[in-house]
């Protein structure tokens, strides 16, 4: 065997390993939930920061409009933290060569948190966007 060889095994080796380390990331990160619970308002997260679950108890739907936005929307950002913080946990612990390219990847993105509460009609925009996006990917979880 040349020094090529095993120059090219070698590089195989990494590759399969990388790829299977990887699949394993994916697979933990799709399996993370982030989750927020207030005054009988639950939201539950996926770790893009969706939601995947929504649940208002009855006695919410007697709040003001305003009321019941403010829980929402507070519900949500603190769900969305919590996968955050998990997916951050997991890329903390991934192989290290896939952890460079994720933190790489999270320092080039820009996705700051909204620092007001949305207006009526950002709200619905931001609805009609989300079922939008729902209706053309099939509603699938």
């Amino acid at each position: 065997m040349s020094y090529l060889d095993d120059w090219e095994e070698h590089l195989e080796r990494n590759i399969a390993e990388i790829r299977s380390n990887g699949r394993q990331l994916s697979k933990a990160a799709s399996a993370v939930r982030g989750r927020s619970e207030t005054r009988g308002v639950t939201v539950e997260v996926d770790a893009s920061g969706n939601i995947t679950n929504l649940q208002i108890a009855p006695g919410a739907m007697r709040w003001t409009n305003t009321q019941l936005t403010n829980t929402l929307l507070d519900c949500h950002r603190r769900a969305r933290t919590e996968a955050r913080t998990k997916v951050e946990r997991l890329v903390r612990n991934a192989d290290p060569r896939i952890r460079q390219q994720a933190n790489r990847l999270r320092s080039s993105r820009t996705d700051p948190e909204p620092s007001r509460p949305m207006t009526e009609e950002e709200i619905q925009a931001a609805d009609d966007a989300y079922f939008e996006h729902m209706n053309r990917r099939g509603w699938r979880p």
